[in-house]
């Protein structure tokens, strides 16, 4: 039987698909006010499943980027949340506003002491839930790779 070798860059691509695809499902949860496990969750999973599908195999290495990018995902998937409200905001008083430019005064309202701690406040939860709801699932997957990385070794009959 003959293994598959891993491609990172593939995998990486995969994962950057993959974790994108799972930030939506962190917006669209953000656009009711929730924030949930399950988001960072799924952002987790769809980016090692990305990894995995065209990197053709997950590696220890592969869950240690994955696991970044999901990080980094995350912060993001908050960020554009955080910019289709003001967006939703902002067409409430102005017609003629553009998502483009809701997006362009984000940087400016982050600067307001007050949206900066509810932002700190929200990521750190939504950290702490998907961490929660993902360490199992990565640590099972982890030991996993172990094993197909381990050495076989021919353990003599008693």
């Amino acid at each position: 039987m003959q293994e598959r070798k891993e491609n990172i860059l593939s995998g990486v691509i995969g994962a950057v698909i993959g974790v994108l695809l799972g930030s939506v499902l962190w917006v669209v949860l953000g656009q009711v006010g929730f924030i949930a496990g399950i988001a960072g969750y799924a952002i987790v999973f769809c980016g090692m499943k990305g990894y995995e599908i065209l990197g053709k195999k997950l590696s220890k290495t592969g869950i240690v980027i994955c696991v970044i990018l999901s990080l980094l995902a995350i912060a993001g998937a908050e960020f554009v949340s955080l910019g289709v409200i003001l967006y939703s905001e902002l067409r409430k008083m102005y017609d003629m506003v553009s998502l483009g430019e809701a997006f362009g005064l984000l940087p400016e309202m982050l600067h307001e002491p007050e949206l900066v701690g509810e932002v700190v406040k929200e990521l750190a939860i939504g950290y702490v839930l998907a961490i929660w709801a993902s360490y199992s699932s990565v640590k099972n997957i982890w030991k996993q790779v172990e094993e197909e990385q381990a050495p076989h070794t021919k353990e003599p009959l008693q």
